[in-house]
């Protein structure tokens, strides 16, 4: 409705607009006066006391993110390798010898390294299988027998586990936090000790006191209803509060205040702040004068408006007079001129104007670049196609060269065939065209690393890359391919070592790639058919003539040489800065 209102004044008459104009802008502005104002008074209040709760929880939640940092922390510390080594040769060790506190020492510096990386954390307790301690940091505050019983039950309840014990009395407002360390280098899960750290709910509050938009007068701190924390000041008797949240409007000391509470879902303890009442009608007094300023404003800018209606009424011919010179100024650049002229042109004289004006702009636009559009369109589906031979061919060559090392019970090189298969196959499924040469190299060596495994000792490789690699482009997947025909025909056809080098240099104005194997020479008639790719390709292979018109998309000219002689076959590839073509530089990266 509000779009069809708005065509039919853009369809009236230049003179019926500007009546229209002043009539609804002076009845717009004596409504929002008087709406606004009654609108932002009623609902501010109420609005009010949801945010302060919605802060509170805020406020919780970023608590309870602390306390799961100890957790990361502590986990981080359980399964870490040299704190594991240690804590393993400490349980092996007499602890009637020095040799035992030696090595009990030697915790503190790898404890010391991980304390540093919480900031709530000013202590941490280690205590070994046999009750001696070890404090990093602050001394730890004494929780007295039933903290340490409870979070010694609780430890016993879940092994390796994180727990808390939260804090019940504000003689000591402090959370302890512990985890069983557990022997998990050889999953024996053998007890290698205890940490403990004693988290001050003071300072942790404190910490994040500066989340809160409106700082309250009070904060008071509860486990059930014993009090555990109090920010200071005179303490007031709190009201009986049910649920796990909420607000309300109390009298506390003969003042009336505003008390929300959150309970936190993680320790179990609620977070109660109070707020001056008064202080809050303040805001509100504040807030009421604000709307009066928001709507002398809008007077001001009622009158600022008027005064410029004109402009707006005449910017449509100002604006097709721009577009006219544009394309005459510019020599045909009717883009530009296009992107000026409004979407929708009105339905008066000038909007007509304009329609006709773009219409034709369009059509002599089309017949200008539909051709080259053609051209690029049916470049980049062939690519497409190209590229699509790709993908199958790694994965079937490297699965079968897995699955030999999976039957073969070789688990360490199959792992790390299948972090480099991991490698090749994010780098195939990559929907970019084109790659730097420094990760068209890292993912050749990649794949040389799947191959050393497969071959063993019949297969040598070396893969040397020099200069700023990074400011070359290749086609994705340019090396790879002439590596792996390197091997089809260095190494499998041949009963001797073969050696495979692999060479990228990049000099200040070219990008040369060679890559050489030491296998039996190529016959000179199948040399021609490769120089001249008429030979086809055996098997699954991508073949060369595939490689060669990837790079001719790229650059416009190039060196692809092909030689085979009695020390072995090479294909070298050169390539120079000035051939790259413009228009594919950056766009597939």
């Amino acid at each position: 409705m509000l779009q069809r209102a708005k065509r039919k004044f853009l369809d009236l008459p230049l003179a019926q607009k500007f009546v229209s104009i002043f009539a609804v802008l002076t009845l717009l502005s004596g409504a929002l006066m008087i709406g606004a104002l009654h609108l932002g008074l009623s609902v501010f209040e109420e609005k009010f006391y949801e945010k302060s709760l919605q802060e509170l929880d805020f406020f919780v939640q970023r608590v309870d993110d602390d306390i799961q940092n100890i957790d990361t922390l502590t986990r981080s510390i359980a399964v870490d390798t040299n704190v594991q080594e240690q804590l393993n040769a400490l349980s092996n060790a007499d602890p009637e010898k020095a040799s035992y506190y030696y090595l009990l020492t030697a915790v503190r510096p790898l404890l010391l390294e991980k304390i540093y990386q919480d900031r709530q954390i000013s202590s941490l307790q280690y205590t070994d299988l046999y009750g001696h301690t070890l404090t990093i940091g602050q001394d730890m505050p004494d929780p007295g027998v039933s903290r340490l019983t409870a979070l010694e039950m609780a430890l016993n309840a879940t092994p390796g586990g994180f727990v808390l014990v939260s804090s019940n009395s504000a003689d000591y407002p402090y959370i302890l936090c512990g985890r069983r360390i557990l022997r998990s280098q050889d999953m024996s899960l053998k007890k290698l000790g205890t940490i403990v750290v004693a988290l001050d709910v003071g300072k942790l509050l404190d910490n994040e006191i500066h989340s809160l938009s409106s700082q309250p007068s009070e904060l008071y701190l509860y486990n059930g209803s014993r009090l555990v924390y109090h920010s200071g000041g005179e303490m007031a008797a709190l009201p009986d509060v049910t649920g796990t949240q909420g607000y309300q409007i109390v009298t506390l000391n003969g003042k009336k205040s505003f008390v929300c509470w959150q309970t936190s879902s993680l320790t179990g303890l609620r977070l109660c702040s109070i707020f001056d009442y008064n202080e809050i009608y303040g805001q509100i007094n504040a807030a009421r004068n604000a709307l009066i300023f928001g709507e002398c404003a809008i007077l001001v800018l009622f009158a600022w408006v008027l005064l410029h209606m004109a402009r707006l009424v005449t910017r449509p011919i100002h604006t097709l007079s721009e577009a006219v010179q544009t394309v005459d100024q510019q020599e045909g650049n009717f883009d530009a001129a296009r992107a000026m002229l409004p979407a929708d042109p009105a339905a008066d004289e000038i909007g007509t104007l304009t329609r006709e004006f773009d219409s034709m702009l369009g059509k002599i636009d089309t017949l200008i670049h539909e051709n080259y559009e053609k051209q690029i369109l049916l470049q980049e589906t062939r690519y497409k196609m190209l590229q699509a031979q790709i993908n199958p061919h790694f994965l079937y060559n490297t699965l079968g060269t897995l699955n030999w090392l999976v039957k073969a019970g070789n688990r360490e090189d199959a792992c790390k065939m299948i972090v480099s298969l991991g490698d090749i196959l994010r780098a195939a499924l990559s929907p970019r065209q084109n790659s730097t040469a420094a990760a068209d190299v890292q993912l050749a060596d990649s794949y040389i690393a799947i191959q050393q495994l497969r071959y063993k000792s019949r297969a040598r490789f070396t893969l040397t890359a020099s200069g700023e690699l990074e400011q070359w482009y290749l086609p994705h997947f340019t090396l790879q391919p002439l590596v792996e025909n390197a091997i089809h025909y260095g190494v499998e056809d041949s009963d001797e070592v073969c050696e495979i080098n692999v060479t990228a240099q990049a000099d200040s104005d070219a990008l040369t790639l060679i890559v050489h194997n030491t296998g039996a020479p190529i016959a000179p008639e199948r040399l021609a058919e490769i120089r001249t790719f008429t030979v086809k390709p055996q098997g699954h292979g991508i073949g060369l003539k595939n490689i060669y018109e990837r790079l001719s998309m790229l650059y416009e000219n190039f060196v692809f040489d092909f030689d085979s002689d009695e020390t072995g076959t090479t294909v070298k590839i050169v390539l120079r800065q000035e051939e790259l073509k413009a228009q594919t530089t950056h766009t597939n990266e």
